[in-house]
């Protein structure tokens, strides 16, 4: 299932089979270390050759590199850390409950995926209707927003699923808050609610991450409905993984997944989800599963989608990049876009974008 190109099998190869990389040229290994670079898996790769014993029989240089990836990644998961634990106790008492979300989440989680996994802010999500009052309280805190236009501000706070980013004056560290895990204008609507009250405890009693199909559907959302899966190769490494690891916890996972995508109408960008990872990464996920969801796409969606989504998830070639994967990406820009927006916002969206390339903006800048 789909057709690879030179460079795009040896990562895929070195990411599958990690053993597969002892016969890697040294001219392969220079390659194969610009890709890993690229969509933010040297780290990843780091940790799974030292899993295997295997740090020590590959080339010096390339040892080097992927440990310094490491120690990066672990670092910025370190910081992510800490910010968390400022954040709990910057709302300790006002009984606000915090979903920890993406990176942050796999980490308390402890997927195998994410002891190496690379990641600058921390993602969290809170109720809708208590959204200004933790936005206040991080204010008053130490953190502060950044300095963005009128209109992005207007995007964040009426179409976007999160309000603009908050980062501490002191740590510079990043914080996205979210509400939900799609944007408002999107064609998605569900309850946020649901994903609530399903939320578990993990580590802490503070600490509260999305429950195992949650995590999945999130994360197939962010994909294929909130992305535009340029170099996005990392995230369906997260969901690789999910579905490796969950369905041997919970026998029953494989049926509940499927039951809450039809209950929150999530089945298409799980249907993507299920369907790519099969592909890319040969995820071990039971056959046909995904005919049993609902508003699954029709084949010739699929058709579309099987030609561009690799392209545009696996990194292009750093010295010879090809036009098709080019053109697909910006057709799955064009896509992110229309499935985010209703036409009439799209419109204006898009235009005040190349009015913006044109002319930069002369209103003042929005600092708080």
């Amino acid at each position: 299932m789909g057709n690879f190109s030179n460079h795009q099998k040896l990562l895929r190869n070195a990411l599958i089979d990690p053993v597969s990389v002892l016969d890697y040229s040294i001219s392969e290994w220079e390659l194969l270390l610009r890709l890993v670079r690229r969509v933010k898996l040297l780290g990843h790769l780091a940790i799974e050759l030292e899993r295997r014993g295997l740090s020590n029989k590959i080339p010096v240089r390339a040892a080097n590199q992927l440990r310094s990836g490491l120690i990066r990644a672990k670092k910025f998961q370190q910081l992510a850390r800490w910010e968390l634990d400022r954040i709990t106790w910057a709302l300790k008492g006002m009984n606000i409950p915090v979903v920890v979300l993406k990176g942050g989440a796999y980490i308390l989680a402890r997927l195998p995926s994410a002891e190496g996994r690379f990641f600058i802010d921390l993602d969290i999500m809170v109720p809708q209707e208590q959204l200004d009052q933790v936005e206040a309280c991080l204010l008053k805190r130490g953190w502060r927003h950044r300095e963005i236009s009128t209109y992005d501000e207007h995007y964040y706070r009426a179409w976007s699923q999160e309000i603009p980013a908050l980062i501490h004056r002191e740590r510079e560290t990043e914080v996205d808050i979210h509400h939900t895990i799609a944007p408002v204008t999107s064609r998605i609507r569900l309850d946020a609610r649901l994903l609530f009250d399903d939320a578990i405890t993990v580590g802490s009693p503070e600490y509260r991450i999305l429950c195992p199909v949650d995590m999945v559907l999130h994360c197939s959302v962010n994909l294929f409905q909130n992305n535009e899966l340029a170099d996005d190769l990392r995230d369906l490494l997260d969901l690789h993984s999910m579905l490796c690891v969950f369905p041997h916890e919970d026998t029953q996972f494989w049926e509940k997944m499927i039951s809450r995508a039809n209950q929150l109408r999530l089945g298409r960008p799980l249907f993507y989800g299920i369907w790519f990872t099969r592909m890319i990464f040969q995820t071990p996920v039971p056959e046909k599963i995904e005919n049993t969801l609902n508003q699954k796409p029709g084949l010739f969606s699929q058709w579309i989608m099987n030609a561009l989504v690799p392209s545009a998830l696996l990194p292009l070639h750093p010295d010879y990049p090809a036009r098709f994967a080019q053109f697909a990406r910006f057709l799955l820009y064009l896509r992110s876009h229309w499935i985010r927006m209703p036409f009439h916002l799209l419109i204006s969206h898009l235009a005040y974008k190349c009015y913006l390339r044109l002319r930069p903006p002369s209103k003042p800048m929005i600092k708080k």
